[in-house]
């Protein structure tokens, strides 16, 4: 007797729209021009544009954040890959990442409050080189 193909490929299908739905959104940035931190970060990798999980040693000017509708999503090199599309579709030049949870860097958690980011949860920093 042949076995039924379609249990299978049913959860298949199902755990494909369960799980790879998450949807990322450009905010953009409207506050005033400020003088950014930089630093001497390298890039995580580069997508569509350059991604850091630091400051860049250039100055540059923010265009706005692109982040999870769901916040509790954790960044791997797809999501990376998906906001650096987003980035550049905004103009961006790079993606810095402010990761979530609690970061010692003064720098970091004065950043988050310039934005108005409250949860914990990564953002990603569109940013255009001056």
């Amino acid at each position: 007797m042949k076995p039924n193909p379609w249990p299978p490929l049913l959860a298949a299908l199902l755990m494909v729209l369960l799980t790879g739905c998450d949807t990322m959104t450009f905010s953009q940035y409207s506050g005033g021009d400020r003088v950014w931190p930089t630093g001497s970060a390298f890039t995580e990798g580069v997508f569509a544009v350059p991604v850091y999980r630091g400051w860049p040693e250039k100055p540059y000017t923010v265009l706005g954040l692109v982040q999870f509708e769901n916040p509790n999503v954790d960044w791997n090199r797809g999501d990376m890959m998906q906001a650096a599309k987003k980035a550049q579709a905004a103009g961006g030049d790079a993606l810095i990442l402010l990761p979530k949870g609690a970061d010692p860097s003064p720098t970091v958690t004065e950043t988050r409050k310039q934005f108005g980011i409250t949860g914990d949860h990564t953002v990603g920093v569109v940013v255009k080189w001056k």
